[in-house]
């Protein structure tokens, strides 16, 4: 008897351990054509994990494209690109670039795609823009996407919006409590 009580006793343990972290409930509404489709609800499990743009990437796959990093400094003022294959022919037949422009403060404030004939993809040039505590609000490809990013006091992003073609395609709140 005494083996399973201390069995029992280190599964209650253990599992109890592994339960850290917090939970964020989110409301998602789908629009089509501007309509409300659909609303559904849910809950995220969040262990030291800001809820930051790279957040809504993870856990919801969007944005799709976003750079590695919005900040680096040493581009500061800056526009450079990076081909897929530095080795390769520099041709958009069979290679790529991904592009990034940098205002004086080491911000990404512009991002694009040159795509491809052979690999299939679609380009992408995305513009960024930022608030005064320099938290990207706003992230658009003219031709089509918008995503926009709302905050709290403590910085993290509490209501995230997706537009199509100027419509709204998505909403994500996040639930205070």
């Amino acid at each position: 008897m005494q083996p399973y009580i201390i069995t029992l006793l280190t599964i209650l343990t253990f599992s109890c351990y592994a339960q850290t972290g917090e939970v964020k409930t989110f409301k998602k509404k789908t629009y089509i054509n501007g309509n409300l489709y659909q609303q559904t609800s849910g809950a995220i499990k969040i262990e030291n994990e800001p809820i930051d743009v790279y957040f809504f990437q993870r856990h919801f796959s969007s944005p799709a494209h976003l750079p590695k990093k919005f900040t680096d400094k040493q581009y500061s003022g800056q526009t450079i690109s990076f081909w897929s294959n530095p080795n390769g022919k520099k041709d958009f037949q069979s290679n790529w670039t991904n592009t990034y422009s940098y205002d004086s403060l080491g911000r990404v404030i512009n991002y694009a795609y040159s795509a491809c004939v052979a690999c299939s993809s679609v380009p992408y040039n995305y513009s960024v823009t930022y608030n005064a505590k320099g938290q990207v609000t706003l992230i658009a490809d003219k031709s089509k996407d918008r995503f926009r990013f709302y905050y709290n006091d403590k910085g993290d992003i509490i209501k995230f919006e997706k537009y199509l073609l100027d419509k709204l395609e998505t909403e994500i709140t996040f639930v205070e409590g």
